[in-house]
């Protein structure tokens, strides 16, 4: 039996009327009289609240959108490049 067909209600259920279902529920099966459906009818709202609460897909990853300015990008390119630049001479004097 799944969690709507215990509470009675249908799966296109609001949260509203998961609600209303349960309480409902509750009043016919009161917890000192029937302690077995009460948690069964506990455990089927609780898993229904969470499962309208929680958005869906809440941990998978989304790419990344990103525009890259193209002369900014050549700018950085160039001071890069610059810097990058040393002679034989330079390279021998900062070795030794």
């Amino acid at each position: 039996m799944t969690h709507y067909e215990l509470l009675g209600i249908s799966p296109g259920a609001t949260s509203a009327q998961i609600k209303a279902a349960y309480h409902a529920k509750l009043r016919e099966f009161p917890a000192h009289t029937y302690p077995q459906e009460f948690k069964a009818i506990r455990e089927a709202y609780e898993a229904l609240r969470r499962e309208t609460t929680q958005p869906e897909n809440f941990l998978t990853m989304r790419p990344l959108e990103a525009e890259l300015n193209p002369e900014l990008l050549k700018q950085v390119q160039e001071k890069a490049l610059a810097q990058l630049e040393v002679s034989l001479d330079d390279l021998i004097r900062a070795t030794f």
